[in-house]
């Protein structure tokens, strides 16, 4: 038979280690609580980056928008010069039969 003092030790242990399990239950949730925050930060961190590489993106974009104006500038001004050409080629054609060919290429050289 156990006498209440017994009894008394075995509820006393039971409580303590009941106590140490619920310490180590919240000694680990714990740990998980840090690994969170540091799992919460880094996504902030990856987050940034994403943000950051998604303007550098953008920036692009628009720099090669810009670019593509420029290129669509730059062929109509060859296009309008190529036409300028065509027109000089035709003026020293008509020219050369009027007062001979020698004579426009020496005012070419010339000028």
């Amino acid at each position: 038979m156990i006498t209440m003092d017994e009894l008394a030790q075995i509820v006393q242990q039971g409580f303590q280690e009941m106590h140490q399990n619920f310490a180590n239950v919240n000694l680990r949730i714990d740990k998980l609580e840090h690994r969170m925050d540091t799992m919460e930060k880094r996504m902030d961190n990856m987050e940034q980056r994403m943000d950051s590489m998604e303007q550098r993106m953008d920036n692009i974009e628009q720099r090669v928008s810009s670019m593509e104006n420029r290129m669509d500038s730059i062929e109509q001004n060859v296009a309008k010069m190529d036409e300028r050409l065509v027109n000089i080629e035709k003026d020293i054609s008509y020219l050369a039969r009027g007062v001979g060919e020698h004579a426009v290429l020496l005012n070419r050289l010339v000028n």
